[in-house]
């Protein structure tokens, strides 16, 4: 099968913000404990609880930000159970994931990992059980820098300087777990929420709950985004609002042909997604700015339930779908502002697995390293033609052409970055590229392939699936490019 891919380095798009390639890490199953924290564990290297192999493989992503504490875990969690001398810090039960909650891993805990790691936190408020002023004494532990009785117990607590937190979720799918919300009723809360916390810190950017359309038939969550937006209108107090999306076709290894097809047909939906939200931000915020951020996202297959604290194998179509889904943010960069997948450690589509004091990266770690080149970098303008597939994506009536090839091309400096996904299960594709009005000097590049999309990494093979060089062959004259098939694949073009 053949193709061409076409980009035109003179025609610079939209800055890709760093943010799209974020992390969330929730206080679910082994996530944190174990994952992120061990606390005085012997047995497993840390540096002050954390995980120093977690710390060293997402230090090396150069993770631009974690948003914690939920999920659904946020609308039930005080923060202030979570500061303080450990030994003395109550123990809760974590409503909706059904554990007990230590509480060891609070505010200074996690603030000191972004420090660690030399990431931006984003913290979600609770709004289902808590209050503006729980909130507003939150952000003023984190951030205040004059004498007052929350800033001398966070230097009591070993942080005398502010954290300067600058990203604040208020609330988390409030129209579900978060306290059943319709918008309307939300917008008041929020306003009530986002007054006390802007004035106690005038530079933080605030996320409102949006709709996430699991079902397009909903009416709360079809009204859900004009509502609130009607309310908001008024204020000048939303900087962002999210939207989630997940994913599932088929269990994680035991899918059909026709499953495989159709998880990257539903990709389709997660666009329709950002298209109807869009919408609504144009129509009710014309004069300005304000994100979508797709802070929870991923694969969730029918093995992750609570009682395995949701856990499922990390496969090739995992990691596959991740680059589907991150192409599709890099192509939005003119809107969409930050995403978050779902979750770091151990949890739903993971970058990597622990077990006591071993640790292996899952396939979907490797396609965030291959494509940390697009963050910050120019969005290109980019056509491809190639074969395409018909599916139905979920949520949507008719069946859509699927592109085979799945591409986007970015530029820094004089380099431009070329990320493709062949998502055929047996044909290579070659395709013909073509950078427009310029010369190419060289050209370097990574694969990341397996012959079954099934195939996963494990303790006893964890390099099965990993990233390796590639050293493509390009002819000025014919210049192209074979894509095996279920690959991905990460060009660098250095221009003359």
């Amino acid at each position: 099968m053949d193709a061409v891919i076409r980009c035109w380095p003179a025609l610079p798009q939209a800055r890709i913000a760093p943010e799209i390639y974020g992390h969330f890490s929730e206080h679910v199953g082994r996530c944190i404990y174990e994952g992120i924290w061990v606390g005085n564990s012997r047995g497993i290297p840390n540096q002050n609880g954390i995980r120093l192999d977690v710390l060293a493989a997402l230090k090396h992503l150069r993770v631009p930000g974690i948003r914690w504490p939920g999920g659904c875990f946020a609308d039930d969690y005080h923060w202030k159970d979570g500061i303080g001398p450990p030994k003395s810090r109550s123990q809760t039960v974590n409503l909706w994931w059904r554990q007990v909650e230590p509480n060891t891993f609070g505010t200074d805990e996690f603030l000191h990992f972004c420090e660690a790691l030399g990431t931006t936190p984003y913290i979600c408020a609770n709004v289902g059980t808590g209050s503006p002023r729980e909130a507003r004494d939150w952000v003023e532990y984190c951030n205040f820098s004059g004498d007052s009785s929350l800033a001398e117990l966070r230097a009591g607590n070993g942080h005398k300087r502010p954290y300067s937190v600058k990203h604040w979720g208020v609330g988390n799918e409030n129209w579900g777990c978060g306290g059943n919300f319709t918008g309307r009723e939300y917008a008041k809360e929020y306003i009530r929420f986002a007054t006390y916390m802007r004035a106690m810190s005038p530079d933080i950017e605030l996320y409102a709950c949006g709709a996430s359309f699991g079902d397009y038939r909903n009416p709360i969550q079809n009204d859900w985004n004009r509502e609130f937006c009607n309310e908001l209108r008024r204020h000048d107090m939303v900087d962002h609002i999210t939207l989630h999306r997940y994913f599932s076709r088929g269990s994680a290894r035991g899918f059909s042909e026709s499953e495989y097809y159709a998880l990257f047909a539903d990709v389709l939906a997660l666009e329709r997604d950002l298209e109807l939200t869009d919408a609504v931000l144009r129509e009710y915020f014309p004069d300005r700015f304000v994100g979508i951020a797709v802070d929870e996202w991923g694969a969730w297959h029918p093995e992750a339930v609570t009682e395995n604290g949701l856990e499922q194998p990390g496969t090739l179509r995992d990691a596959l779908l991740a680059a589907t889904v991150l192409h599709v943010f890099n192509r939005w960069a003119h809107r969409v502002s930050m995403a978050n997948l779902a979750q770091t450690v151990n949890v739903l589509q993971c970058l990597m697995v622990t077990e006591r004091s071993r640790m292996f990266l899952t396939p979907t770690y490797h396609i965030f390293d291959m494509m940390r080149p697009h963050g910050g970098a120019q969005l290109l303008m980019l056509q491809t033609e190639g074969p395409t597939y018909e599916a139905h994506a979920v949520g949507i009536k008719n069946k859509k052409p699927v592109p085979l090839l799945d591409v986007t091309a970015s530029m820094s400096g004089k380099k431009i970055h070329l990320t493709v996904v062949n998502k055929s299960l047996t044909e290579s594709i070659e395709a013909h590229i073509d950078i427009r009005e310029e010369t190419v000097a060289a050209v370097s590049g990574k694969l990341l392939h397996a012959e079954d999309p099934r195939t996963v990494n494990s303790f006893k093979t964890p390099s099965r699936i990993a990233a390796r060089r590639i050293r493509p062959t390009f002819n000025e004259e014919e210049p192209s490019h074979t894509f095996p098939p279920n690959s991905f694949t990460a060009l660098t073009f250095t221009l003359k």
